[in-house]
């Protein structure tokens, strides 16, 4: 019986390791560089699941604090500056009168190769929905 509850808690425990929200906190170094969109967690007010994306935008992030946003058929490209402030990670894209600014709670995977993004400003999840880049 324990080799049975032992057994069906390994299996358990392996099947949810798509489901882990990372919680190692970004900084200014481990963002820097090229990051895709892969997988998307979004929901419409019930339970969900990461859901695989065929042709996400991409993220990259500059040294010198600046970053650019690919376009792609869903959504525009985007250029701007960006900081961190513990973790949050707010973008001030550019537009044609004044910079737009993007608030979201940002955390990386234990080893910075994961990187999952939740929207906090301007336009907040209230039944959550997060993205997950991986680094390039």
């Amino acid at each position: 019986m324990k080799i049975s509850i032992s057994i069906l808690l390994l299996f358990f425990l392996t099947c949810q390791k798509d489901d882990v929200f990372y919680d190692t906190p970004i900084d200014e170094t481990g963002i820097v560089g090229e990051w895709l969109l892969k997988e998307t967690y979004i929901s419409p007010g019930g339970e969900t699941d990461w859901k695989d994306v065929a042709e996400g935008h991409m993220y990259l992030f500059r040294s010198d604090g600046s970053f650019q946003k690919t376009a792609t058929a869903t959504t525009p490209g985007q250029t701007g500056d960006y900081e961190i402030n513990e973790n949050e990670l707010i973008l001030y894209v550019n537009n044609d009168t004044a910079k737009d600014t993007l608030g979201f709670n940002a955390n990386f995977n234990d080893v910075k190769t994961i990187l999952t993004l939740s929207p906090t400003y301007p336009n907040m999840c209230i039944e959550g929905c997060y993205y997950r880049y991986k680094k390039q």
